[in-house]
């Protein structure tokens, strides 16, 4: 565990330090949004209402000022504190798919802010490996909700998840897991809602976690077709949960004409 990374607001510097429009615009081709949060935009238990951290280099480095981190000497690429913390890490990812592109523009964007970052691919198992064993500084990964059709953020974010679970982070906030609880007790929406909101609330305050954005899935539909609605897709056939309410207008040939005639089919 690296000490500076226990520092809410550097990891809030961390945060707005990174170019997330670029990522959904350049290497997500725009089918993608920015996150808030660990809770899917369009589930009845996403909070909108989070204010959001919008990409601000030249803000980032006044808080990494603030908290005492500087350049010790000319040429020297990463800011220290005078306890010699140094602000450089490791970042591992998956080696498939756009995720060196995604690591490479989080080097950038990181490293101009004054820290030295590393870059590791590794292999899907070992990288799975290095999470559970909780053997990395800084990983980028994907939070998989396939099947959870109920936006329950308990298995990733509950303290007790943060030593064999998938609380990856580690994060041990007992007010946070209260609401995780509290959550799944309830059976009132209403109210688990409200849990959920706090909870995303305490998420952004605390920031265990960098949100970077929510994919989007696109889908063709062609114009004939009525009745098309597609919310939340936590998996590929989602797509088709409300394919018994479309519908496509046809011709009837010699089809009835409407009438007024009141004895009509009498």
């Amino acid at each position: 565990e690296l000490p500076f990374l226990r520092e809410v607001d550097l990891r809030k510097a961390l945060l707005q330090g990174i170019n997330r429009q670029y990522l959904v615009d350049h290497l997500n081709q725009g089918q993608a949004i920015i996150a808030d949060g660990p809770v899917f935009p369009k589930t009845w238990a996403y909070y909108e209402n989070l204010p959001r951290y919008e990409y601000d280099p030249e803000f980032a480095i006044e808080i990494l000022k603030d908290l005492g981190y500087t350049f010790p000497s000319e040429g020297v690429t990463a800011r220290e504190n005078e306890d010699g913390d140094r602000l450089e890490m490791e970042l591992i990812y998956p080696e498939s798919g756009i995720h060196a592109q995604i690591a490479r523009a989080i080097q950038e964007n990181w490293t101009t802010l004054g820290f030295k970052i590393t870059l590791r691919s590794l292999p899907y198992e070992e990288l799975m490996d290095r999470l559970e064993s909780r053997e990395y500084e800084a990983a980028l990964v994907d939070i998989n909700l396939t099947g959870m059709p109920d936006p329950d953020p308990y298995p990733f974010w509950h303290q007790t998840q943060a030593t064999n679970g998938q609380n990856y982070s580690t994060w041990n906030d007992r007010r946070a897991s209260e609401y995780l609880e509290q959550g799944r007790l309830v059976l009132d929406l209403g109210e688990r809602a409200r849990l959920y909101k706090n909870f995303q609330v305490r998420f952004h305050d605390q920031l265990p976690a960098l949100p970077l954005y929510y994919p989007v899935y696109s889908y063709g539909v062609a114009a004939e077709v009525k009745g098309v609605r597609i919310g939340p897709i936590f998996k590929a056939s989602d797509r088709l949960n409300t394919i018994t309410d479309w519908y496509i207008f046809v011709e009837v040939p010699g089809g009835l004409e409407p009438t007024n005639d009141k004895s009509a089919g009498e």
